[in-house]
């Protein structure tokens, strides 16, 4: 008997070899073929006359087989034209096929045997006009003995599923069939516990899947979908309610008291006022400190909100009580970058700062004294990358880890980070903001602290699609003035297989050409840190006035005085590197300006071009790019140790997520360990969904 956990080639109508196929798609046991779910429906309850057909692009229509015609249309295509007649009259169904014109094998064969004269023909495909025929070209048919048969698949909405070499829609519809008849109502259901909600029915979740593959009407479809999606995001959001109290049961052992001795000389040292959004974001990280449970808050900034010194001012409450902190960035250049930035805010301040990066810990002498120092509590800040995680790596009394750009980090690095500390306080931070559904569900139980407001006196960044020959005149009017500018390249160096320019390549015409009265330097990430330090530090030191580079300036290189930003080949970036990188500039006192050069062929490219030209709002960028790409591509979710949804739209959704939320925390204060009997599905759909990933929930 076929179970949820069978597997798939076991189910009538696959085998092993069409299994192979489908574990290409993912697709493992009986129960992952239930729920692999369609991409789009194709709406095929209306049948037309044979006349009428040709007043619409895709069509559905139904008549009685013809004659066939067979003729070349060039060298190695050939095209079959077929009859099909109704009472209105009759219209040719065409099919195309490749073959080699010396071959005698007939690729119709089979078509033609299925096209039997006299047989219905159910056809559904896109309407064509040519001059002097008009006809259809065939999607997929469906031939039955006479017009009184009923079809399987016309006169009702078909499901169109994602497919994969070797396994046509015919296939998977007919598996996805037998699955659902076999082991449909074996699928386990919490639809009883949860209360009524607007907007999503009460369907078990068997019917639910049964009328998401095969709905009567679309809005079925999606009442079905929604129905499903809401049990997924239960599940999931009790399992963070559960992880939450988890973290409620194990109380920080040491207190936190705000001294001033390191905070106060601090803030005198710097040459700014903090804002608004920066001044509640510190007391909700100090709140969170000096509470009795360990912090566990997300800090979501947009470029150049002021992040570091929020993160830096937590960082000294801890040093002042005497306890070390860690701050992780996914990069040594980032890391390499906050050490110099912080080393400078802190200077005059008796705080021990280190830089523990893979470059760093290279050479025995310095790796042993770096690693002692944090072993002994000498070093109170320790700034690294990945390099911070690995075991040689031990602190005295780390109370803090601080991870930046967080989401370049994958989940066990991050509980790695957990395992330096007994009960430590976890702030993350991103420059690339994170649409509120989103970070609901991938963050879990996270604290959310949003920096919503650029510091004083920014000046907002115009934003141009333009030709090359305009982005060089004005950057050079620009550099006159004493600016500085930026010119990123996808590519270091040039390639036979992708006709781009590369920033090495260019920087030498450049430096030759357009830039010859001005000193140019080069950027990219084959360079040592060291090399790249020096480079940055010369560019902010104004000894160039071009730098060249690949998007190895990406985040945390800080040069106020630059005030251009040339993108090449800006149509081969998504729109959050895009963002990040514009974010490079205006953030002195000069209007900056940013140009995109590039090709904007393709609609999701003239798209994002059209964003990045209307916009400097990190947020609305981060939802346009979640529209465009879909939450997996757009956070990496894999990395986050999550199962992807099936149903579930964390866009569409989002009042479902928080429905969820409030009634996962409700049903786990009254029933923290899931031991009632009507929870006892739910705790098992949590055991197999996370098994022990609820450690790792709250770490992102």
């Amino acid at each position: 008997m076929i179970q949820l956990d069978s597997e798939v080639q076991y189910i009538k109508g696959i085998g092993p070899k069409r299994a192979q196929g489908l574990l290409r798609l993912g697709i493992r046991n009986a129960g992952d073929l239930l729920t692999f779910f369609p991409s789009q429906y194709q709406d095929r309850t209306r049948i037309v006359p044979v006349s009428d057909a040709y007043r619409y692009e895709q069509v559905c229509i139904c008549g009685r087989i013809g004659k066939a015609y067979e003729r070349k249309l060039s060298m190695g295509l050939f095209i079959l034209d077929i009859e099909i007649f109704d009472n209105s009259g009759m219209a040719y169904v065409r099919f195309f096929r490749k073959k080699n014109p010396y071959s005698k094998v007939d690729v119709f064969a089979s078509i033609k045997k299925a096209f039997e004269s006299g047989k219905t023909a159910y056809i559904f495909g896109d309407a064509k006009a040519e001059i002097g025929i008009r006809y259809v070209s065939v999607n997929d048919y469906e031939i039955t003995a006479s017009v009184d048969d009923i079809p399987l698949f016309f006169n009702k909405i078909i499901p169109v599923y994602p497919a994969t070499e070797g396994l046509n829609q015919k296939v998977i519809r007919e598996a996805v069939r037998n699955a659902l008849d076999t082991a449909g109502n074996l699928y386990p259901d919490i639809s009883g516990i949860i209360p009524e909600f607007e907007g999503v029915p009460k369907i078990k979740s068997f019917e639910a899947i049964r009328k998401i593959h095969y709905p009567l009407t679309l809005d079925d479809a999606e009442n079905a979908r929604r129905a499903f999606a809401a049990q997924e995001f239960f599940v999931l959001e009790t399992a963070l309610a559960i992880s939450r109290n988890a973290i409620k049961k194990n109380p920080k052992k040491r207190h936190y008291e705000i001294k001033k001795s390191f905070l106060t000389p601090f803030r005198q040292n710097l040459k700014f006022e903090f804002t608004k959004a920066q001044k509640k974001a510190i007391n909700d990280i100090f709140d969170d400190m000096q509470d009795v449970y360990p912090m566990n808050r997300m800090l979501m900034g947009d470029v150049g909100s002021g992040k570091t010194v929020v993160a830096l001012s937590a960082v000294l409450l801890a040093a002042e009580n005497g306890f070390q902190s860690m701050i992780a960035a996914p990069t040594e250049i980032l890391a390499e970058q906050h050490f110099l930035t912080i080393s400078n805010m802190l200077e005059g301040l008796d705080i021990n700062i280190v830089l523990a990066t893979s470059s760093t810990l290279k050479k025995k002498s310095e790796r042993e004294k770096i690693l002692a120092d944090v072993h002994n509590g000498k070093t109170q800040i320790v700034i690294g990358t990945h390099a911070l995680m690995e075991e040689r790596v031990k602190f005295k009394n780390l109370a803090l880890i601080v991870v930046d750009e967080q989401h370049r980090f994958g989940v066990m690095q991050k509980y790695a980070a957990l395992g330096k500390a007994d009960s430590p306080d976890i702030l993350m931070m991103t420059a690339t903001p994170i649409p509120r559904a989103l970070a609901m569900t991938v963050y879990g139980e996270m604290d959310m602290t949003v920096i919503n407001e650029l510091p004083a006196g920014r000046i907002p960044i115009q934003t141009f699609f333009v030709s090359e020959s305009y982005a060089y005149s004005k950057t050079v009017a620009e550099l006159q003035k004493g600016g500085q500018a930026y010119i990123v390249y996808p590519l270091i160096d040039e390639s036979d297989k992708i006709a781009l320019k590369s920033a090495t390549a260019e920087a030498g015409k450049l430096s030759q050409g357009v830039f010859k009265n001005y000193k140019v330097g080069l950027l990219h990430g084959k360079m040592n840190p060291s090399e790249k330090n020096d480079i940055m530090k010369k560019f902010k030191n104004k000894d160039f006035d071009v730098m060249i580079s690949t998007t190895v300036i990406e985040v945390g290189i800080d040069v106020p005085n630059a005030c251009v930003m040339i993108i090449q080949h800006a149509d081969r970036f998504g729109l959050s590197a895009l963002h990040q990188l514009r974010g490079r500039i205006g953030r002195g006192k000069k209007q900056s300006y940013c140009f995109l050069i590039g090709s904007a062929k393709s609609e999701n490219a003239a798209k994002r071009l059209q964003i990045m030209t209307k916009t400097n709002n990190g947020f609305e960028i981060a939802e346009e790019d979640l529209q465009m790409r879909g939450p997996g591509e757009f956070m990496g979710t894999v990395q986050h140790g999550f199962p992807e949804f099936k149903a579930g739209d964390l866009v569409k959704d989002a009042d479902i997520i928080g429905f969820s939320k409030d009634f996962a925390r409700d049903l786990i204060d009254g029933d923290p360990l899931l031991q009632k009997t009507e929870n006892s599905v739910l705790k098992m759909l949590i055991n197999q969904r996370f098994s022990n990933k609820t450690k790792l929930i709250n770490v992102g």
